[in-house]
């Protein structure tokens, strides 16, 4: 069971690059539709978490914040802000069991895939995300399910 999944891991890797170039002729994207019902919001921020004098510490390189939706899987839309406040980009991906795959879009539209991992408690979520470029960056933040 456990190899079916990681060949399954492995195949979303490989087709990622190609579902991202097709899409980056359309607008909206097919495979990643705007939410327009939500379930939620979040706001976190992407960094490097590390450990100092034996506490962790999270340098931030960018914010983000955006809507989510449950269902059979989860989905999130999100845009990026970099430190001084100016939108730089938009996340937009499906998140299950701890697996969160989606792509990451600058200002000019180009899109890169990503992959990672999430995981989240009643209020919280934390993980790590990988794309094309940068470094693999870490994620934290906060939900808040609509009332």
């Amino acid at each position: 069971k456990k190899i079916l999944f990681l060949i399954g891991i492995c195949a979303v890797v490989l087709l990622m690059p190609a579902l991202s170039a097709v899409q980056a002729t359309q607008k909206p994207s097919l495979l990643f539709p705007p939410l327009e019902d939500y379930d939620g919001t979040f706001v976190g921020g992407i960094g490097r978490l590390y450990k100092q004098g034996g506490e962790y510490q999270f340098d931030y390189y960018a914010y983000m914040t955006g809507v989510y939706a449950l269902g059979a899987y989860k989905k999130l839309y999100g845009t990026i802000h970099n430190l001084e406040e100016e939108q730089i980009g938009t996340i937009r991906a499906y998140f299950g069991y701890k697996i969160i795959i989606g792509y990451l879009e600058d200002m000019n539209g180009h899109r890169a895939p990503m992959i990672g991992f999430l995981l989240w408690n009643d209020t919280n979520f934390a993980g790590r995300i990988m794309t094309t470029f940068g470094p693999v960056a870490h994620i934290i933040g906060e939900y808040t399910p609509n009332t």
